[in-house]
């Protein structure tokens, strides 16, 4: 089966609508009313308030689906990550699929083990491995990809399994001390000098504009702690190779020793 293009309506990740739509419906809706405001003589100053949350939510509609892509498969950030393109690679945390698509796309070689809870909600409304595999299937990728239901700090793979492991948007929802058991399993099921790859969301000034409400607490303050997930890294059996961002996103690139 080849590949899909892609459009908005090609893959399922059933991320719930006020994530999706929530911005355009917001820049639709003040644009619509400052229209009707400027028509019907509305003082200026309400006009550009109206003007300014218009511009709010089209910027939050680019970030969330330009930067984050959370309605396409996640293109792979650094291309250091997996660059033989073949290999078994594990995702941690691989919800609907939006991470193993994105790779086995860009790495076609590639096999993917997809592990994940499915417990708990984190924006994906009925989050199940049915949906990973289908939207495995609508990518042309289905054959390389097999889901497993497990929890990634408990892994349930031997030693040396794995030729990479990427965690994208997954490992930093955790505790801290669950963050550094994950570390460790991951260290384990590694293959020496195989590759780990961190990918969380990064608070630069798109993601401050557009989704002021997800700046405080939890995997916030962890992910832009940078020496201390260096550091978890090294304590865990990694050297890391490279961090680096791009628009909405940080990322760690470690290799095991």
């Amino acid at each position: 089966m080849a590949p899909m293009p892609t459009t908005w309506f090609t893959y399922d990740f059933g991320y719930t609508w006020p994530l999706t739509l929530g911005h355009v419906l917001v820049c639709l809706s003040a644009t619509a009313l400052a229209l009707f405001g400027y028509w019907i003589g509305w003082r200026n100053w309400v006009l550009a308030a109206l003007t300014s949350v218009a511009v709010w939510g089209c910027v939050g509609a680019l970030v969330v689906h330009n930067a984050i892509q959370l309605n396409e498969p996640q293109r792979v950030v650094t291309d250091a990550f997996l660059p033989s393109g073949d290999g078994r690679v594990l995702d941690l945390g691989a919800g609907s699929g939006r991470a193993t698509v994105g790779l086995l796309l860009a790495r076609p070689r590639a096999r993917v083990t997809a592990v994940d809870l499915y417990q708990g909600y984190y924006g994906i409304d009925d989050n199940t491995p049915d949906r990973l595999e289908r939207n495995a299937q609508r990518a042309g990728v289905g054959h390389n990809v097999q889901v497993r239901v497990a929890d990634m700090r408990q892994l349930p793979f031997d030693a040396g399994e794995f030729d990479a492991v990427m965690s994208v948007a997954a490992i930093d929802h955790l505790k801290w001390d669950g963050i550094e058991q994950t570390m460790r399993e991951t260290a384990r099921v590694l293959k020496p000098g195989g590759q780990f790859l961190i990918v969380s969301l990064n608070a630069d000034g798109w993601v401050r504009v557009a989704m002021p409400w997800s700046l405080h607490g939890g995997f916030w303050g962890q992910s832009q702690n940078r020496e201390r997930w260096r550091s978890a890294l090294g304590q865990s059996g990694f050297d890391v190779a490279d961090v680096g961002t791009r628009a909405a996103t940080l990322y760690f690139l470690a290799t095991k020793r």
